[in-house]
Order: structure tokens, then sequence, then C-alpha cells
């Protein structure tokens, strides 16, 4: 045997065949470490900042949805001056908010016309006080679902507002034979 291979071999060198094993070795090492970085990196990113990011756009769209709708609503009132008017207007709204469907609900909260929004998850919703004449009747809601409506009714005695979704019947108000002119369509 050769005295430099009995050296090696005593104090624990490394042979040609081990040489070779080296880079590999390092090559498979640095690949499981970028592996578990990224694997980190994913686990940050789904597990606390995406739904949290999700739920700060949800609330937000949630608020220009509902103040379009509310908008929207208050332009088709018409003002205190005309005798008598039915007016339809269609309303389209964002089809689901952090993919949920939700509602916007018409209610009065201390005498005060308004509007809500009703949305599943908890951080996403709001409230919305509409500028329209105290004497107003003010029902109905939306769903984002289904395509949505609003039927105006003036008369000398009474301002009616009923929101109502596209699959609600229409057909014997008297609001159905509104002309071509008082019809408008929104989207936001």
């Amino acid at each position: 045997m050769n005295p430099s291979a009995r050296v090696r071999r005593v104090l624990g060198g490394a042979s040609d065949a081990d040489r070779g094993l080296s880079p590999v070795v390092g090559k498979t090492l640095e690949l499981g470490i970028g592996v578990l970085f990224v694997a980190l990196l994913t686990a940050t990113f789904f597990g606390g900042l995406v739904p949290e990011y999700r739920s700060t756009v949800g609330a937000e769209l949630g608020d220009r949805a509902l103040v379009a709708a509310g908008d929207r609503l208050e332009t088709t009132v018409p003002s205190e001056r005309f005798g008598r008017v039915d007016r339809r207007v269609r309303v389209r709204f964002p089809r689901t908010i952090r993919g949920d469907t939700y509602r916007i609900v018409a209610a009065r909260d201390s005498g005060d016309p308004v509007l809500r929004l009703v949305h599943p998850h908890p951080s996403i919703g709001g409230r919305l006080r509409l500028t329209i004449p105290h004497r107003a009747s003010i029902s109905g809601s939306w769903t984002s679902s289904s395509p949505s409506r609003v039927i105006i009714s003036v008369t000398d005695e009474s301002l009616t507002i009923r929101l109502l979704d596209g699959g609600a019947d229409v057909g014997t108000d008297a609001s159905a034979s509104v002309s071509a002119r008082n019809r408008s369509e929104w989207s936001p």
C-alpha cells in the first residue's frame, strides 16, 4: 500500500470517490434550503397576509358599492316639485365581495332613510344615510346575485321607493308602464 494512502486513511482524508460526491451533496443542501425558504414564504402569505388583504379590499369594495348605490338612488328620486312620477331604474353591483354574495337593505334609522350593506364576513358592511325627502317611504332590499331595480312612485300625497330583486314580480305595479326616457342603467 502506498504510504500516502495509509496516511490519508489514518487521518481520515477523503478518497477520490468521496471528492466526486461533495458537489452533489452541496447542491442538494442548497436546493433543500431554497425549498424550505419558499415554503416558509408561502405559509406566511397565505396564513396571515393574504386573508387580511382580502378583508381590507373587500371592505373597500363594499363601501364603494354602498356609496354608488346610494348615489344612484338619490339621483333617481325626483325633487319635490314633481306632481306625479313613476320610474323604474335597473341597478348593477359587483356579484361578490370577498367571494360571497351580499345584500343592500333599505331601512329607517332614527327616522332617517338609510342603506345597509349586509355581508357574511364580519369586517365587511356599512350604513349610508340617504339624502332624500323625509316623507319618502323606503323599503325592500337588493341581492348582489340577481338583477336589481328600484321603483319610485310620486303622487301629491306620497313618495314611495321600493328596492326589488330581478326575480320579484313587478308586473302589477303602476310603474311597469314607465316610458323609455325614464329608464336608466348604472354599473359601477
